[in-house]
């Protein structure tokens, strides 16, 4: 790769880095091109921002873009993946993808999320929890669930009388029809 190609690298990823919240950094050694192509396909159309950078600008755009994080990570095969919105969804793409293939492939090297560096068993737990429209759901059904029951009880009374009334008309109706 000529310097100026390098150059023009390290300033795009420097760039795509600055004040992200979620990222995930991947070795994505052992997958094959079609299984890759059809996986970044799937991702793009979540939002997700992938990308395979040579290790060695990866880390100085990491460096550039304010980030402090451990040569470690910059070893072997490297790609890097960003969604600005949720981290779940960042998160389940690349441990499903892993799971149904039931191989080694896109193993998390490491997590930051919401500005902290989780390790590669923390970014398991995160993908295992539900998507953020899951948990709005689920929220919005706890906060609905004292309300209808409020009114069952409320309405319980009216329904009651109801009921007693018109048991007291068919006594009539049938007392009238006796007589």
């Amino acid at each position: 790769m000529k310097k100026e190609k390098k150059k023009e690298v390290i300033e795009e990823m420097t760039e795509k880095l600055k004040g992200q919240k979620n990222l995930l950094i991947v070795d994505f050694s052992g997958i094959k091109a079609n299984d890759a192509a059809n996986f970044r396909k799937e991702i793009k159309r979540e939002g997700i921002y992938y990308k395979v950078v040579k290790a060695n600008l990866l880390r100085i755009a990491f460096k550039n873009a304010g980030f402090e994080a451990e040569d470690s990570l910059f070893e072997g095969p490297v790609g890097v993946a960003i969604h600005e919105a949720d981290p779940v969804i960042l998160a389940k793409k690349f441990v499903e993808f892993k799971d149904e293939n039931d191989k080694q492939v896109f193993k998390v090297k490491k997590g930051y999320i919401e500005g902290q560096w989780l390790s590669p068993e923390d970014v398991e737990k995160l993908a295992k929890l539900p998507s953020k429209e899951e948990l709005l759901s689920k929220l919005v059904y706890v906060l609905n669930s004292p309300i209808q029951r409020l009114v069952t009880v409320l309405e319980k009374p009216v329904k009651d009388f109801v009921v007693v009334l018109d048991q007291v008309k068919n006594k009539k109706e049938e007392a009238e029809k006796a007589a």
